[in-house]
């Protein structure tokens, strides 16, 4: 599978924001959630919805509207997001909070670069591996997308550090043992 070339185009122009973001904070917001998950998977789940974790929200407004995007006002859609007009399809929103409850480790994020040296940061294979097992053991309905998605995730990555995506998972609330495909009992 690949990501469509309209979620690349819309991905490079995410990169300049980024950059501007990071010239102005001293670092990089990270794109996380299924946006993450659809850049990882090569496009096997694709989602809509673009997350960031961006610590200044004025900033990442000036970085997000510099760049093109410009505030969510379309009827039927959530407030305080952004979209690009050239992709509507997809839209940009703002996590609160800090990246992972402050459970993430910094230091394995991961830079995906586009033309000239401009990237966008994702977490790394661990956390988003325990953030879908976390979605998934937090969930009422068990949305077995989430899953779906921890286990793709497990099987595409190299050298995953398992002593950290154990501990990732445990504090996830997640089950190490679904990544085998074994689903249990609800």
């Amino acid at each position: 599978m690949a990501l469509p070339d309209t979620y690349l185009t819309l991905l490079d122009i995410l990169a300049g924001a980024f950059e501007r973001y990071q010239a102005a904070t001293g670092h990089s917001p990270v794109l996380v959630g299924g946006g993450a998950v659809a850049v990882q998977t090569q496009g096997a789940f694709m989602s809509g919805d673009l997350d960031l974790y961006a610590p200044s929200d004025a900033a990442l407004e000036t970085a997000l509207l510099h760049t093109g995007f410009v505030k969510e006002e379309r009827r039927g859609r959530l407030s305080g997001g952004f979209y690009h007009p050239e992709f509507p399809e997809y839209g940009v929103e703002a996590i609160s909070g800090q990246l992972f409850d402050g459970r993430a480790d910094r230091t394995r994020l991961i830079r995906v670069l586009f033309q000239a040296d401009n990237g966008i940061v994702i977490p790394s294979f661990e956390d988003m591996i325990a953030d879908r097992l976390g979605q998934y053991a937090a969930s009422s309905q068990r949305d077995h997308g989430r899953l779906a998605q921890a286990q793709l995730l497990f099987r595409l990555a190299d050298d995953l550090d398992l002593v950290y995506l154990k501990a990732r998972i445990a504090d996830e609330g997640g089950d190490f043992d679904l990544l085998a495909g074994k689903e249990g009992t609800d």
